[in-house]
């Protein structure tokens, strides 16, 4: 998941802290941005940079380096058109002849419309400020003549940039997928930007800062570009992408492979792929002569089944010169067989001899590759001393069980303190990178509203004062904005370990909601604080009921689009929570049950290109109930979600079970559309039902646009003659040019 050594991860000096939303929120007052301070506290001197008069340019861009200072440059660019409708010159420039040692790249802006050039000193001055400090370390040195972006490694140009654009007020939100309807940033506008001089210096507190996509539900070949876009102007450094989740080909690296090494090719990010699953390299099916003792994991004490799957890791990876990290995970399994066991003592143990014979052999053979194992489950402890992970090793630690209503590190937390002890053993006998896999977007939480803020601060603190490395969580566009804040402190708190996570979220709020809303929506990330699997349904429904009239009491504080956007999507989740609520408050085998998930299914399904809700295994088992659950690596409907996402349209059908009476009355069934790319379609539909069963109408034509679904009423019987039992009726979808949509099957139960 990471790749960079326990020893580049450094703490910002006293004083110093990452940026926050409020500064510049309202946007350019008068174009005056105050100037920043460096890790020495030295104050910048000297006037303004002209950038723009009138709508004129007054400055060019220029750039030197590889293609992420290029591109730098040209957002530098494009953002400063965006905000004041001049577009400055962009140019490149000469390889500096003493570039400090570690830049690999810069961009500036220089006075004038016809170049300029960075001189030695201001060079000199860069390095001096940089002498010391960790990769992706980024400063910005400028004065009314010349303002250089600059910093260490490829990324470290682009964070300046996007730094500098934040002190001008523009706030990077969130990625813009469609559901934002523009509105995942914000971009002010002026005619008129002066510079003041600056002197600023940022360093990461960590190394390791990744965005996953994990499941993958709703990642997309379109999700990517934008995911990434975010990842880079909020300092993170690294996704990663399964090789083949639960080995399904559903969610797999190949399919997504070209985008994902475009886009992060040109930002400087790094890959990182693998996953739970040896047998992902090592099918059972394939090499059953490497599983005699029964697995989930492979003989792994056999040498000719150890070596067998290391050559096709390894393989894998020559083939795949974008990946940095390579993640050696075990399958997703509570526990190791017999035989395994017998032999090492430990899971954690067995697990080194995988991992320590990966890593060593690409050192040889694939040095810029690391490999990662997983403190997880079985393996949550680290192993016994004479199975010590490699120190180049990197190790994820994840604490999947939890509790989030207090911080990992509180002893007051009984279910948290095996982890909290498991976490300082690893520390204390693992001498190489050491990073934290967070579950603060669960999937098991059905995409309901929870924003442990308090948590997530206290565990930051914990974790940086035993030394680790990194943070990572996991994402998925189709809740996104559910998780909006979170996503934005987790990466804040990976840069800064030492943000006030309070003054954080107050910024946040301010810049989003604007001023009077701010009150509320205070109450509303106070309401849904709580961890879900530790507070009973009639305590979370009272709480989400609140929040709801907390955030309709804001929604009537803001006027303008942006704010009104994301509070419409979070009152359509806190009703869609108190869907969820009352399936669990109603009583068993009750009618009262089975419209309680009627109504959620449907509003998952309505809202599910929203931004605030998922239709993953968990919310599909919350509607069914435990006597229609399938398994969790039931691979058929994985890839229905993930084609739906993927495509332009969708839609389903309500009620997705029918009760039909041979020869009696008809029954309604509504067939329901949505628009998934944001951009407006017509949806023509068909019904194929059994023999005996009538549809009518048996096609039709919606159309969605946004938000706005669009829904028909039909009617369906069963025919006297009817065969009782269990039938499919299919309705399938498709748009005016021949485009196929993922087809809805409803189950009609005839009686």
């Amino acid at each position: 998941m990471n790749d960079s050594p326990r020893t580049d991860a450094t703490t910002p000096a006293e004083g110093v802290r990452r940026r926050g939303f409020l500064a510049g929120a309202a946007g350019l007052a008068g174009a005056a941005l105050i100037a920043g301070t460096t890790a020495t506290g030295a104050a910048a001197s000297g006037g303004p940079l002209r950038v723009a008069s009138g709508g004129r340019a007054h400055a060019s861009v220029l750039w030197w380096g590889g293609a992420s200072a290029r591109f730098a440059a040209a957002e530098l660019r494009d953002y400063l058109r965006a905000i004041t409708g001049a577009r400055l010159p962009l140019r490149a420039v000469p390889a500096p002849a003493a570039a400090p040692a570690g830049v690999t790249g810069l961009v500036a802006l220089h006075t004038g419309t016809g170049g300029g050039r960075i001189t030695a000193s201001r060079l000199a001055d860069a390095g001096h400020e940089l002498a010391g400090a960790p990769e992706d370390s980024f400063t910005l040195l400028g004065d009314a003549t010349c303002l250089l972006l600059t910093g260490l490694g490829d990324r470290a140009p682009l964070y300046a940039v996007y730094a500098l654009l934040e002190r001008a007020g523009v706030r990077f939100f969130a990625p813009a997928f469609p559901a934002y309807e523009g509105h995942h940033e914000h971009v002010p506008a002026t005619r008129d930007l002066a510079l003041p001089a600056v002197r600023h210096t940022d360093r990461p507190a960590t190394g390791l800062r990744r965005q996953y996509a994990e499941e993958g539900f709703s990642h997309t070949a379109a999700s990517l570009p934008p995911l990434l876009d975010w990842m880079a102007k909020n300092r993170l450094n690294t996704f990663v992408h399964p090789t083949d989740y639960l080995g399904l080909g559903v969610t797999a690296y190949d399919k997504v492979r070209d985008v994902l090494a475009r886009e992060a090719g040109k930002r400087g990010l790094r890959i990182e792929t693998g996953g739970h699953g040896y047998d992902s390299f090592l099918p059972k099916a394939d090499h059953p002569q490497f599983y005699e003792s029964g697995g989930p994991v492979f003989d792994i004490y056999n040498p000719e089944a150890l070596d067998a799957y290391v050559g096709k890791v390894v393989a894998f990876l020559r083939e795949r010169p974008e990946i940095t990290v390579f993640d050696c995970w075990p399958p997703d399994v509570g526990a190791f067989q017999k035989p395994v066991l017998d032999r090492y003592g430990t899971a954690s143990n067995a697990e080194s001899v995988v991992v320590n014979e990966l890593a060593e052999v690409l050192r040889r053979e694939l040095p810029g590759v690391r490999v990662e194992r997983i403190a997880y489950a079985s393996t949550v402890r680290p192993p016994d001393a004479e199975y010590a992970s490699d120190p180049e090793v990197i190790v994820d630690f994840a604490a999947y069980s939890r509790n989030y209503d207090g911080h990992l590190g509180d002893p007051a937390i009984g279910a948290n303190v095996p982890f909290a002890d498991a976490l300082r053993a690893w520390r204390t006998t693992h001498s190489g990178p050491l990073a934290m896999y967070e579950y603060y977007r669960r999937y098991r939480w059905r995409s309901l509203p929870v924003h442990p803020l308090a948590t997530i601060a206290g565990d930051t603190a914990f974790e940086a004062g035993l030394g680790l490395d990194g943070i990572g969580m996991y994402s998925e566009p189709g809740d996104w904005i559910t998780y909006e804040h979170v996503q934005s402190l987790v990466a804040a708190l990976a840069w800064d370990s030492s943000l006030d996570a309070e003054e954080f979220l107050d910024g946040y709020l301010h810049a989003r909601f604007g001023d009077l809303a701010v009150p509320a929506m205070r109450r509303y990330y106070d309401l849904t604080r709580l961890d879900p699997d530790t507070h009973a349904a009639g305590a979370l429904s009272t709480a989400y009921g609140q929040a709801r009239a907390a955030l309709r009491e804001a929604a009537g504080q803001v006027t303008s689009a942006a704010p009104r956007t994301v509070l419409d999507r979070l009152v359509r989740n806190a009703e869609l929570a108190l869907a969820d609520m009352r399936i669990g408050l109603a009583p068993a085998d009750s009618a009262e049950l089975d419209a309680a998930r009627r109504e959620y299914r449907a509003l998952v399904h309505r809202n599910r290109f929203n931004g605030i809700c998922l239709p993953n295994m968990q919310a599909w088992w919350r509607w069914n109930g435990p006597e229609g659950q399938v398994p969790y690596d039931d691979a058929r409907i994985r890839q229905d979600v993930v084609d739906s996402y993927a495509g332009p349209a969708a839609g389903f059908a309500d009620p997705g079970i029918l009760v039909l009476e041979r020869g009696g009355d008809a029954v309604r069934l509504d067939v329901e559309a949505q628009d998934a790319d944001f951009t407006g379609h017509t949806v023509h539909w068909t019904a194929t039902a059994p023999d005996g069963v009538l549809v009518r109408p048996s096609h039709g034509t919606l159309k969605v646009r946004g938000t706005r679904g669009d829904a028909q009423r039909v009617a369906v019987s069963a025919a006297a003659g009817a065969a009782a039992g269990t039938h499919s009726v299919t309705l399938d979808f498709h748009l005016a040019d021949g485009t196929r949509l993922v087809a809805s099957q409803v189950v009609a139960d005839i009686r």
